[in-house]
């Protein structure tokens, strides 16, 4: 019995330590002045990689990088947030073993679409409607969480002159995605 309490008190710690922290990003996203720079995108995926990390080795899954990253402009502690929401989502709501795919794609606006693809169940159009608005969690018992994560990551792509975003289909999986200005 005091085992069950201390795991519920202790998961209910994590969790208002998670957000917290995500309150505390938003705060400086909103008030933060950032100058864009080139980023060195393989160092902040391999950031975000490193903190996703104990959840890999917990579902047993894989993440499959490009060999290259094309030259995007941001704010690099930013976009570790936005690559570990990404991640981490991936691996909770994918199927079972996770296998995600990361990469970027030239958009024909200019800017550089990076994305993260999953195997998971898809989504409709109108779970793809609240996805990205505040305190929206499509699957609450399924993994913890605060609804904020991706609320903050479209703040963050806006901040940065981008933008947030998910495609995909019921049965397709999921691509989540985020663009940034290329570097000139």
């Amino acid at each position: 019995l005091i085992r069950t309490y201390a795991s519920i008190v202790l998961r209910a710690g994590r969790q208002a330590n998670s957000t917290i922290d995500a309150l505390l990003l938003l705060a400086g996203v909103r008030r933060g002045s950032v100058t864009p720079r080139p980023l060195a995108m393989a160092e902040i995926v391999a950031e975000a990689r490193e903190q996703v990390a104990p959840l890999l080795a917990e579902r047993g899954g894989s993440i499959r990088l490009p060999d290259r990253w094309p030259a995007a402009c941001g704010h690099a502690p930013w976009v570790v947030q936005i690559w570990t929401n990404y991640l981490s989502n991936g691996l909770k709501y994918s199927a079972q073993p996770p296998a995600l795919v990361l990469g970027a794609t030239p958009q024909p606006n200019g800017m550089l679409q990076f994305w993260v693809q999953d195997h998971g169940p898809g989504l409709g159009p109108e779970a793809r409607a609240r996805l990205f608005t505040e305190g929206t969690r499509l699957q609450p018992d399924q993994a913890p969480g605060n609804g904020l994560g991706l609320w903050i990551v479209r703040r963050i792509a806006e901040r940065l002159g981008g933008s947030a975003g998910v495609e995909s289909e019921p049965g397709r999986g999921c691509r989540f995605f985020f663009t940034l200005p290329p570097a000139v």
